[in-house]
């Protein structure tokens, strides 16, 4: 393995040869007492050099195998250096069986390369060791071995989202409202700095502080960043609370999520859309970020107000949907997925107790009196699994009783509605409904009749509606005359006669009266897919609750997890610091311009 002369790891040649000037008077004092000379040539089995060779310009770490014989032992716990060439260098124990030590830069050439006490007489193998020439740049390298290409595409489809979405905003209207410059103003000076970072961006690429590379990753995120704040300050200006997708049904805030850019974010919570913001497909950029596993991205968005129990659409192989912690735990990070489990639960315990369906508050103190300082990293991470796990079965526990008492509720009232009491008290209630429209029913054909008299009262009014009696008269006794002449009495008797055969045969009922609807079973069914609709999701919610605890508990068998967990809790609470010091600022910044 190379290391570069400016990285942090590398020791400077001036401290290299005070430490081997060091380290070398023990050993002449070890010769001038005549300990070494009685040692024979090997007393050490050199197993291994990694690496076998090294370059001839750079520093270079190289790592020993091997074991003293067991006559020997004794001698590990004295310094050894490691003799590449005319050259001695320290040695470091990594642990039993592995030393280290760093190689300065040496012509190109075969060497030889032992371990001494003296730097003179070998007390290991003599093997060769080899220093190359470095290789210069190939220009005709492959373009998948120099950039991610998967993360080059998702790059394009926000630069494609922020660069060629067309402006919603008509510099011609006027149909801004004075609430919404206040709220862009307020935002335009949030992101101020946005502005300056090119000054720094200037300044180390005139000074040349900065490696290339990284020159032209921060250039491109200045330019995003400037891009989002003004379409950002664009729809807080026209009041828009929602965005664009691409082709394949994401937003800007779900790309940001999946390429891991935190720091934007905090412009989305700055311009007031929502986090929660869902896809095509019913995907939040929490749901992303967990599916790729970006634990920074995932602190800052739930430090930020995102929720971690929103659930995806439903698929045919999730009719349920699936949780940011479902998501997290199909990729394998099993720790992420248990501190997602954990803060869900957590949440919707909160949300119900706003809800008025559970009373209290839940208890996340750890009761422990253990001083931390005194505990091992197992047991440190023992104790915040434990804690971790007690939080989660406690939340569990009451939103499930929380389920039972609402499901028993249910039972209790459909028990009630049955009782010949409750019956009596129904039939009671709609007999006065009916008594009370039929009154009104009377007294509004009463006015009515009052009315049409009024209006009959005047002689001419009254001849009027004589003569139109009369040709009224006329005409159904013409028309009796034409019905009795064309005997449409016994037709109409034989039709209504195989009507009701007809629908005897079809129905399979007796009477005329089969075609009557029976609304009170329809009520009763109607009744019954809302139950089951009901029962479904609460199905649904209960193996949810069930998921997150078995993924909490299952961090005791997983060092892994527990390692991720512990990150994840860093993670978020340096993003929770990082959110309270902007707060800070931005309600500074709000005095100011309210000011």
């Amino acid at each position: 393995m190379n290391i570069m002369s400016d990285a942090p790891c590398s020791i400077d040649e001036s401290a290299l040869a005070t430490s081997i000037s060091t380290v070398r008077e023990p050993y002449l004092s070890l010769v001038a007492d005549n300990q070494l000379s009685s040692l024979p040539e090997q007393v050490f089995n050199l197993t291994e050099v990694s690496p076998a060779w090294a370059s001839s310009t750079e520093k270079t770490k190289v790592l020993i195998t091997g074991y003293f014989h067991s006559d020997y032992q004794h001698l590990a716990k004295f310094n050894l250096v490691c003799v590449c060439g005319d050259v001695s260098f320290p040695v470091e124990i990594v642990q039993v069986g592995v030393y280290r030590c760093w190689v300065l830069p040496h012509s190109p050439g075969l060497v030889n390369i032992y371990l001494s006490f003296d730097g003179y007489k070998p007390i290991s193998h003599v093997v060769n060791f080899e220093y190359r020439t470095p290789i210069l740049h190939d220009p005709t390298a492959s373009m998948e071995e120099k950039y991610n290409w998967n993360e080059f595409r998702l790059q394009m489809r926000l630069a494609h989202l922020l660069f060629s979405t067309d402006k919603i905003l008509d510099i011609f209207s006027n149909t801004v409202s004075p609430n919404a410059l206040k709220e862009a103003s307020r935002f335009s000076f949030k992101t101020s700095f946005i502005s300056k970072s090119w000054q720094f961006l200037m300044k180390s690429i005139d000074e040349q502080t900065t490696p290339f590379p990284q020159v032209k990753d921060s250039l491109f995120e200045i330019a995003l960043k400037n891009k989002l704040k003004e379409w950002l300050l664009e729809r807080i200006v026209v009041g828009s609370k929602s965005t664009e997708y691409d082709a394949q049904g994401q937003g800007v805030l779900h790309l940001c999520a999946m390429l891991g850019y935190s720091w934007a974010i905090s412009l989305f919570s700055w311009s007031g859309l929502s986090l929660d913001f869902r896809d095509k497909f019913g995907w939040t950029a929490l749901h992303w970020a967990a599916y790729y596993g970006m634990e920074k991205m995932v602190a800052t968005l739930l430090s930020a107000g995102a929720r971690p129990n929103l659930v995806t659409d439903p698929t045919p192989k999730n009719p349920g949907g699936c949780t940011a912690a479902d998501l997290a735990y199909t990729k394998g990070y099993d720790g992420l997925a248990a501190y997602l489990s954990e803060k869900s639960l957590v949440e919707q315990f909160n949300d119900m107790s706003l809800a008025g369906n559970i009373s209290g508050t839940l208890d996340t103190s750890s009761t422990d009196v253990v001083n931390t300082q005194e505990l091992t990293e197992d047991q440190f991470y023992l104790k915040e699994t434990l804690a971790a796990y007690r939080t989660a079965a406690g939340a569990a526990a009451r939103i499930q009783a929380a389920y039972k008492e609402h499901e028993l509720n249910l039972r209790y009232k459909a028990v009630e509605l049955n009782t010949p009491e409750h019956q009596a008290r129904r039939i009671v209630a709609a007999m006065k409904i009916q008594h009370a429209f039929r009154k009104y029913e009377t007294k509004k054909s009463n006015a009515a009749a009052v009315r049409i008299q009024h209006r009959f009262r005047t002689r001419k009014i009254r001849r009027e509606f004589l003569n139109m009696r009369r040709q009224a008269i006329k005409i159904q006794a013409a028309f009796r005359g034409f019905q009795v002449r064309r005997q449409y009495k016994k037709i109409i008797w034989s039709v209504g006669v195989l009507e009701k055969a007809i629908l005897r045969w079809r129905l399979k009922r007796k009477g005329f009266r089969g075609l009557q609807v029976n609304s009170a079973e329809d009520g009763e069914q109607e009744d019954g897919v809302e139950e089951e609709f009901f029962r479904t999701g609460l199905k649904q919610a209960e193996e949810r609750v069930e998921r997150s605890v078995v993924r909490v508990q299952a961090m005791f068998r997983s060092k892994k997890a527990q390692e991720e967990y512990r990150r994840m809790k860093l993670a978020y609470s340096q993003a929770k610091m990082d959110l309270e010091f902007e707060d800070f600022l931005t309600s500074e910044v709000d005095m100011l311009t309210d000011i």
